[in-house]
């Protein structure tokens, strides 16, 4: 009985692992077109670096790629110290950084959810996952306003800003934090965010 649940509890985090990792690889926008860019480029100039340095170990004085000669000559020309060549440097190393960074996979599409199936993968949008914190807020007894904030690059957590006009709110936000608990509850997130929870009221 007991070897049974720890082997049932094994593969249930086994399918969590597996989601999530799905989750991430199709929910994640891929830059094609600028690991497109960064791949044609080094391969471009890879490859007359190549083509160059075959003729000069075999001996050629010439230069079999066009255009290239200039280049040489006017590089023999200036010693790598030069503020010219230092700043050309500078110039290819902040490019080759930017085709890089722009390359990278960005920002997941919204949250990922948990599921059961760990080959489906699915996604709440962050604006629609406030809005439905914010609703859940707003079926308190007694709550006027609410509003949702997190769930960006900053801040993991979420956090419900609410108003109330009752002038005692005794455990009015501890209501709040457990309707928040309750939708996220249904809504089941991949990753559970904090919930803080910041309730004004009348104070007159």
């Amino acid at each position: 009985m007991a070897e049974t649940l720890v082997k049932e509890l094994i593969e249930e985090a086994q399918g969590r692992r597996q989601a999530r990792r799905l989750a991430v690889r199709e929910l994640r926008p891929r830059c094609a077109l600028a690991g497109l860019a960064a791949a044609l480029l080094v391969t471009a100039f890879g490859g007359v670096a190549a083509i160059e340095l075959l003729a000069g170990a075999l001996g050629s004085a010439v230069h079999p790629v066009p255009g290239v000669a200039p280049v040489v000559e006017t590089l023999r020309r200036h010693a790598w110290n030069d503020p010219d060549v230092l700043t050309a440097a500078g110039a290819v190393a902040a490019l080759g950084i930017a085709f890089v960074a722009a390359a990278l996979p960005g920002r997941l599409r919204g949250v990922p959810l948990a599921g059961a199936d760990p080959r489906l993968a699915g996604v709440i949008g962050r604006a629609a996952l406030r809005r439905a914190l914010a609703a859940a807020a707003m079926e308190v007894p007694g709550i006027e306003r609410a509003r949702v904030r997190g769930l960006g690059i900053f801040r993991r957590g979420v956090l419900v800003r609410a108003a109330t006009h009752y002038r005692n709110p005794a455990n009015l936000a501890d209501l709040v934090h457990d309707a928040v608990d309750a939708r996220l509850d249904r809504i089941e997130p991949m990753h559970r965010p904090p919930v803080d929870v910041r309730l004004g009221w009348r104070k007159d």
